[in-house]
């Protein structure tokens, strides 16, 4: 079957459907499909084929055949990836939509340009339009696509690029044509027409028409003011019939003799009263006769260029209709997508339901499609059910059986559309050929059907289908036998459901018949079935809307009565009146749920206990890991002031040196002190040596520098014996962003590392005020001005990480006895700020807190004051 049978040669192609061509059958009224078609038509953007979309499948076509469905969702794969592509190179809105909606059907007018009939301007406005959408959307074709070339393409933007592809088939934009079109058309007056540009000639002729028309209207002018002539005007203006320039004379004044009004000229008509008559003076007829030629050569000009420009749309008429076919196909993939956005779908995985290796139909976490369109809250719910066998949905009344029975339905016939399906995870859907079902009250007394009747009309087309086609026929069967007297009912039930089975169709029903419920209990080689309950909350005595596979459901009647409002007599006579064995069996259903969502809630429990375990194991790592920084921050420090003093050292022994290279040296006396300059060498060779030795103390760093380093990259300094990120590189000095500042290394200090994910940290919980550095906060606090180790840099970092990072910070100020210190976050679009600040309201060791003043940074810092 052709994946797009709605292409064609008339207007009439594009509303085509293949569902009975396939020779699938459906009969599934009430199930929702009407609103899924009303939502995919008022996602169609052009005129083109919103005008073929009526009829209850507005034009959208459906396939039982798995490799069809599977390049309808591919389609969307490719639609959907190709515009982000051009989105990321720069093009963004909805430009697809807004090209669409000028895509009119211009068949007709291609048919008479290409039997030589030259086009008006309003039919070469349709062309252009289409012309210039055709070029637009041409950006959606990508070359290597189209010629199979992209072989590198990452799966799954590989396969559906190649779908998009073959929609766009026949997509030949005409830039040239289009702009010609464009530029040669005028639509700013009432009605199309060509505009002056459209060639030099036609712009010279207008040109001079407009300038003899200003000169004739000048000279009516004139004659109107010459005093014989206004006399005679029944008005003081001049006026134009049959596009010649006249004036209203008096009808008195024909008794003058020379002519009206005493004006010679041309009489070409009267008013109604006959009492002025609209005269074209002698004067006049030279101006008007130049104004009449000037217009003609503008006609003859603009029926040439109409017919230049029908000659060249007749050359691209073929190209032109294969684009509005590309384009109509277009529209219904991009509606297919919209929907399938709207709905948070995932496309399923479709099968042949005859392939003997194929899966059930399985929905994860599936949500009725049409209560998600309505802008319903949808409880999600795991169905599943093989194919070949029964599945038996009971529970209370209002609880979501019927929902639970459409779900499943409305996905087997949006996934043979080519829709995604709202699921958490991919869907497996055999795609039935027979879908039968049953829903709601189908009475009518014009056909004489009571209920009952009516659901056994429905059932013996569910017979004769899978009597036809047992392994492509789903039954889905609401109350099945209900209407008449509820022991036979019950028989009838079990016996229909289970030949069903037994012929080998899938069936889903819900029921509150016993019997049917005991079918899953039945020993094999029996037909299989398996039991499923919507659930119940006996605490709030209401529904939860919840599915449970595996479990049958007690109907809780006398529950629901209650609910409702039932009196409490009425409840305790129908109570009495149960005989043991249903009232045990619907004890024991009850039993059943409350142990099951006793036990839920206790698994709920448990996990929550797990992740705050979790949570706080990663704080605690975290903040280990932070303090080790510290600890080999405060080493680094210790090692370079060291450095720093025995540089001045050095410099003070040269400077001795000279002194004593000027004058000789004196030996101290026995018992007395060396000179100084020979303490500053004794102390600077002891400061040496134990720089050195603390050097080679230090393990060599484990593995090699990394050959290339790069922005982002995380990495371990091992001079300082701590993790970071790089975060600029000059030759080869790396500056590396640390847990609390920045420095700058030498590339031989660089270890590659594997970037861990953040965890989350939680701030304690507390309050109190220490009693210092009181002068940097209040109305009138002083400006603090932090040293080295009073300020964290958090600029660029997560907001998440930045208060974890910040914690570190508090912690080791509180331990160094420091109360004053500075967050430096940056000003950025706030939101690091705001996390920090929220984040210090909620620390126990956070006295007080303010933004930085003007000369502390305004608020790209926060002063925080802590207590020891």
């Amino acid at each position: 079957m052709d994946a797009h049978p709605q292409s064609g040669a008339t207007a009439a192609r594009y509303a085509r459907n293949d569902s009975e061509a396939s020779g699938r059958t459906v009969c599934a009224s009430h199930l929702g499909l009407g609103e899924v078609i009303a939502a995919l038509r008022q996602r169609l953007c052009s005129p083109l084929v919103l005008g073929c979309a009526s009829g209850p499948d507005g034009g959208f076509s459906s396939s039982t055949d798995p490799s069809t469905v599977r390049q309808w969702l591919a389609e969307i794969d490719g639609l959907l990836a190709r515009r982000a592509a051009v989105l990321a190179e720069g093009r963004g809105g909805r430009w697809v939509e807004d090209a669409l909606r000028d895509v009119m059907d211009i068949a007709e007018p291609l048919l008479r340009v290409t039997r030589g009939t030259v086009l008006e301007p309003i039919d070469l406005v349709e062309v252009a339009r289409v012309s210039a959408a055709a070029v637009t959307l041409g950006e959606l074709r990508t070359p290597s696509v189209v010629t199979g070339a992209d072989a590198a393409a990452p799966e799954p933007d590989a396969v559906g690029l190649e779908a998009l592809a073959l929609v766009l088939d026949g997509l030949q934009g005409n830039p040239v044509l289009a702009a010609r079109l464009t530029r040669s058309l005028d639509l700013d007056g009432d009605e199309p027409g060509l505009a002056d540009a459209a060639s030099p000639e036609l712009s010279r002729a207008r040109a001079n028409a407009r300038l003899a028309k200003q000169e004739l209207a000048a000279a009516a002018q004139r004659l109107i003011a010459q005093p014989e002539v206004s006399e005679a005007l029944a008005d003081r203006f001049w006026t134009e019939r049959q596009g010649r320039v006249v004036l209203p004379i008096k009808a008195g004044s024909l008794s003058r003799g020379r002519g009206p009004g005493g004006v010679a000229g041309i009489i070409h008509g009267s008013s109604t009263s006959g009492q002025t008559f609209f005269v074209e003076p002698n004067a006049l007829v030279e101006d008007n006769n130049r104004l009449r030629h000037a217009q003609a050569r503008a006609r003859v000009e603009e029926r040439r260029v109409l017919e230049a420009l029908s000659a060249a749309v007749r050359e691209d008429a073929e190209p032109l209709r294969q684009s509005m076919d590309a384009m109509a196909r277009l529209d219904r993939v991009l509606a297919r997508t919209a929907l399938s956005e709207r709905l948070g779908g995932v496309a399923p995985e479709v099968y042949d339901p005859s392939h003997p290796q194929a899966p059930g139909l399985r929905l994860p976490s599936v949500r009725h499609p049409g209560m998600v369109l309505a802008g319903a809250e949808v409880v999600p719910n795991d169905l599943s059910i093989a194919t070949g066998e029964g599945l038996i949905v009971s529970g209370p009344n209002a609880g979501g059986k019927t929902v639970a029975l459409k779900t499943i339905g409305l996905s087997v016939l949006m996934a043979q559309m080519g829709i995604r399906l709202p699921t958490a995870t991919p869907a497996d859907v055999p795609l039935f050929r027979c879908l039968v079902t049953d829903v709601g009250d189908g009475q009518s007394i014009s056909a004489n059907l009571s209920t009952f009747t009516a659901h056994l009309s429905h059932v013996q087309r569910a017979l004769d289908a899978a009597q036809h086609d047992a392994a492509g026929t789903l039954v889905l069967l609401d109350e099945v036998a209900v209407g008449t007297d509820p022991d036979q009912g019950a028989a009838l039930a079990e016996a229909i459901v289970d030949r069903l089975v037994e012929l080998g169709a899938t069936v889903v029903v819900t029921t509150h018949y016993e019997r049917l419920k005991l079918l899953a209990t039945r020993p094999a080689p029996a037909p299989r079935f398996a039991n499923a309950a919507v659930g119940f909350d006996l605490e709030e005595l209401r529904p939860t809307f919840e599915v449970r596979i595996g479990l049958p459901g007690s109907s809780s009647a006398l529950a629901v009565a209650r609910r409702l409002g039932l009196p409490e007599v009425v409840l305790s006579r129908a109570h009495a009146m149960l005989d043991d064995s249903r009232l045990a069996v619907d004890v024991l259903l009850t039993e059943l749920e409350a142990e099951r969502v006793a036990m839920a809630k206790a698994r709920e429990a448990v996990a929550e206990e797990r992740r705050a375990l979790a949570q706080r194991v990663a704080q605690l790592d975290a903040r280990e890991r932070g303090e080790e920084q510290s600890e080999a921050l405060r080493r680094s420090k210790a090692h370079r002031e060291a450095t720093q003093r025995l540089g001045e050292l050095d410099a003070e022994i040269r400077r001795r040196r000279q002194q004593l290279n000027r004058a000789p040296l004196e030996e101290a006396p026995d018992g007395q002190a060396p000179p100084p300059d020979a303490q500053a060498r004794s102390f600077a060779g002891d400061a040496r040596r134990g720089l050195a030795q603390q050097a080679a103390s230090r393990p060599a760093p484990e593995g090699v520098p990394p050959s290339e380093v790069s922005v982002g990259d995380r990495v371990w300094v091992t001079s300082l014996e701590c993790e970071g990120d790089v975060v600029s590189v000059k030759g080869r000095r790396v500056t590396v962003q640390l847990a609390t500042l920045k420095t700058s290394v030498d590339r031989d200090q660089l270890r590659p590392r594997t970037r861990a994910a953040k965890p989350r940290a939680r701030a304690p919980k507390g309050g109190g005020k220490p009693n210092r550095a009181r002068r940097y906060f209040g109305s009138d606090a002083n400006r603090f001005d932090p040293g080295l180790d009073d300020v964290v840099d958090l600029r660029g970092q997560r907001a998440e990480e930045a208060v974890t990072m910040m914690e570190v910070f508090l912690d080791r100020a509180v331990g160094e006895d420091r109360d004053v210190v500075l967050l430096r976050h940056g000003h950025g679009t706030g939101a690091l700020r705001k996390a920090l600040r929220e984040a210090l309201d909620r620390l126990r060791h956070v006295a007080e807190h303010r933004a930085g003043l003007s000369a502390e940074g305004g608020e790209a810092v926060t002063v925080v004051w802590v207590k020891g």
